[in-house]
């Protein structure tokens, strides 16, 4: 079964509390309005896709990320800055679209059987050396992701690739175990991207790093990358894709901006053009500052708590309603989010439905909205008997929108009558939450900030609700979810996959496998003077940067 990483998910939420750095999303909407104590009157649905279409070249363009860029070899890079930077340099096989959609990009896929994906890479696909772009580059690269001793990060995502193989110069198939349509959408992303083989193994280890460099044929192409000065990109002049617009710009640095003050102030002043950012403390004074332009879009990042605990009171579905009906989740929203967030109703809110939008709309709205109900919560709680026993919550102080939100965990815990302990550890400390089986077990819950790889819910609910998931830290098994997921990924035609995948959402929603805690909305601040960039979570997997230019 494939999955998420448990890396990718400490670093998202590290990111919510360090930086001024990650998502977007759609139309040019205005953020969600406030009453006087600051609370979101109405839930925001008009989202902002594309931004406006730049005028002329904006020079020398600096993008910042939470922190610096680690690697550029796609299948160690699992976090924002380093998807950030593959998705422009590196094309994926598949290509994943502003609105989330995914289709034909480095190649071309038919489906002559149920087990068998038939690719044509580009004619005029090229690297950027001027080198073709050949099959036995593709394969090279989608084995190196698919080899679970490679380094990387995606072996699972191949779990039922029986072969995969060159079948002529520009052509090569993957032969499925049985049917994988999940696959498809993996191949749009990182698991997807392709590098020129003889490059990558004339570097070896170094390939991916300061030293190593890389050798891709996306859009950008690497100019310069120096600890420190951060990573520089220049347009690739000779990109072979026409259908794309040509970005009008010099060049793109991306820097690592680990404060929010620092990326406040280098947003006004034009220091950096531009980020993108959840839970930016900040962002109330940015959206009214004339020098800046803040978009928001539809959520594609899942703000949770993740349930750990096998036993005791929030092992018990009940109980774990009771808590959830007992969460200020409006709090959370203005407080953490400032204004830029919803109630969520399940999970993965729109920004995930990237196939069958209207059927997955339809199974999100059937859910009920989680709203506080203290008189409901409490007298749930009251028939359980919960009352005096203790629960234990995985906090960083360090980390300061993880705190905000263990603490209003803790509030609605304690709201139902349990008792909580705090088990706060330091920033560099709480990964181990989500990789030592010690550290999770230790604890009955903990904060998460989480994504798939591309526009489907079961991006992520494969991962923390399927017997043996990743970041299936609760052991949860049920048979009826187990089906359905496996039944949508067996499925070829979108709306009956995604019916499978609400199927399974409305159990794993009633169960609280995960607290939703929030739906964040996507937020994409950029300076005055720069415009173009999607305002969607495509920036970690599409050629967002093509887009960029001068305002």
């Amino acid at each position: 079964m494939p999955s998420s990483s448990p890396r990718r998910a400490i670093l998202a939420i590290v990111a919510i509390g360090a930086a001024a750095s990650l998502t977007a999303a759609c139309t040019g909407a205005p953020p969600p309005t406030t009453t006087g104590s600051g609370t979101p009157t109405a839930q925001t649905s008009d989202f902002t896709i594309d931004t406006p279409a730049p005028t002329k070249d904006a020079g020398d363009v600096v993008w910042a990320t939470y922190r610096e860029t680690q690697t550029l070899d796609p299948i160690q890079g699992f976090d924002y800055p380093e998807q950030t930077a593959v998705s422009i340099l590196c094309d994926s096989v598949l290509r994943q679209s502003n609105d989330m959609s995914y289709g034909d990009g480095l190649a071309k896929v038919t489906n002559p059987s149920p087990t068998e994906f038939d690719f044509e890479i580009n004619a005029n696909a090229k690297f950027w050396d001027g080198s073709p772009v050949t099959a036995e580059d593709a394969v090279y690269s989608l084995k190196r992701a698919a080899d679970p001793n490679g380094g990387g990060f995606y072996a699972g995502t191949f779990d039922r690739v029986k072969s995969m193989d060159v079948t002529g110069e520009k052509t090569f198939k993957i032969v499925l175990n049985e049917p994988d349509y999940w696959l498809l959408g993996e191949l749009s992303s990182t698991p997807g991207a392709v590098v020129k083989k003889a490059y990558a193994e004339s570097k070896g280890k170094d390939f991916g790093t300061v030293t190593g460099g890389t050798m891709c044929s996306g859009p950008f192409k690497l100019d310069s990358w120096e600890t420190g000065k951060g990573v520089k990109m220049v347009p690739n002049a000779d990109y072979w894709d026409s259908s794309l617009p040509k970005p009008q710009l010099t060049s793109l640095t991306l820097i690592g901006v680990p404060d929010d003050a620092t990326a406040t102030a280098g947003l006004k002043t034009g220091a950096i053009d531009g980020t993108y950012a959840i839970a930016l403390s900040t962002l109330g004074q940015l959206e009214s500052d004339p020098s800046v332009k803040v978009y928001q879009g539809p959520p594609f990042l899942s703000s949770a708590m993740v349930i750990s605990a096998t036993k005791g009171p929030l092992a018990d579905p009940k109980v774990r309603q009771a808590v959830s009906l007992a969460l200020d989740r409006k709090g959370i929203a203005n407080t953490v989010f400032k204004g830029a967030a919803n109630l969520p109703s399940a999970l993965q809110g729109s920004g995930t439905w990237g196939t069958a939008y209207d059927t997955f709309k339809a199974g999100y709205d059937a859910l009920p909205v989680m709203d506080q109900d203290l008189a409901k919560a409490q007298e749930l709680a009251k028939s359980l008997n919960i009352a005096g026993q203790t629960v234990k919550i995985g906090t960083s102080s360090g980390i300061p929108a993880l705190n905000s939100i263990a603490l209003a965990f803790q509030a609605a815990c304690e709201a139902v009558g349990l008792k909580v302990e705090l088990v706060n550890v330091s920033p560099s400390n709480y990964i181990n939450f989500f990789i030592d089986p010690a550290a999770w077990s230790s604890v009955d819950a903990f904060a998460t900030s989480n994504y798939g790889d591309y526009a489907d819910p079961s991006a992520l609910y494969k991962s923390m609700a399927y017997p043996g998931g990743s970041q299936n830290y609760s052991g949860y098994d049920n048979a009826e979810v187990k089906a359905a997921l496996d039944a949508a990924r067996s499925e070829a035609d979108d709306v009956k996959r995604a019916e499978y995948v609400i199927t399974a959402q409305k159990k794993i929603t009633e169960d609280l496998v995960w607290f939703p805690m929030v739906a964040a909305n996507n937020v994409l601040i950029m300076n005055k003077d720069v415009t173009g960039a999607p305002a969607t979570f495509v920036y970690m997997f599409g050629p967002w940067a093509a887009y960029l230019g001068g305002a």
